[in-house]
């Protein structure tokens, strides 16, 4: 097993996940069906992805750390859920071919990744025209050493709105998740931490 770190969290039940990491995941637990086949890439350490498995018919978990993927599959593997070793910005090894998830969540990965346009191109690739893909990212400046690049909102839009429709952009603080059209009056950077959340649909 893997210890929680200021990077990563690593707990053995889901009910001890730093309660803002979960309060993303049984958001967006609220827009799977039973019948979906979802992927959480990056996974971590699995907690996220046994929560989606409580709906989702199936459930893949991909992240680049291997003792992570150990971890999620000492405590959080079960009929629902598989999990792999791989960079998400290349995942055709395990999911060959096109339009393989009804859900697609990625939540604190994108500002990790070298090329985030390789992995929003992964998604589309693997994301059935009628699923949905819900990604979520802090606000810049976050300020992480482990962050590659960072977005604002509109750097956020702009990028996603090259492969995917926008259907919703929602905040976040600590667990207050909320649409952000409806609460104009909150400036994202008036929080040391804030996160945006996107609801989007793949284009044709």
């Amino acid at each position: 097993m893997i210890h929680s770190n200021e990077e990563r969290q690593a707990p053995t039940r889901t009910e001890d996940a730093e309660p803002s990491h979960l309060a993303r995941y049984q958001f967006a637990l609220e827009h799977l069906k039973s019948t979906d086949r979802a992927l959480d890439a990056p996974c971590g350490s699995g907690y996220g992805t046994h929560v989606l498995a409580s709906r989702a018919h199936r459930v893949d978990g991909v992240d680049i750390y291997a003792p992570a993927i150990e971890h999620a599959q000492e405590f959080f593997s079960n009929g629902r859920t598989s999990f792999h070793v791989g960079t998400i910005e290349d995942m055709e090894a395990f999911f060959p071919g096109r339009e393989v998830f009804d859900s697609i969540v990625s939540f604190e990965g994108i500002e990790h990744v070298n090329s985030p346009e390789s992995f929003l191109a992964e998604v589309q690739r693997m994301l059935k025209i009628s699923g949905m893909f819900i990604i979520s990212t802090p606000r810049k400046p976050h300020g992480s050493p482990y962050h590659i690049r960072e977005f604002s909102l509109n750097e956020f839009k702009k990028t996603l709105s090259e492969r995917f429709t926008v259907t919703k952009m929602f905040g976040q603080i600590y667990t207050d998740i909320f649409d952000l059209d409806g609460r104009r009056d909150i400036d994202p950077h008036s929080y040391t931490h804030f996160n945006f959340i996107a609801v989007c649909t793949p284009k044709p």
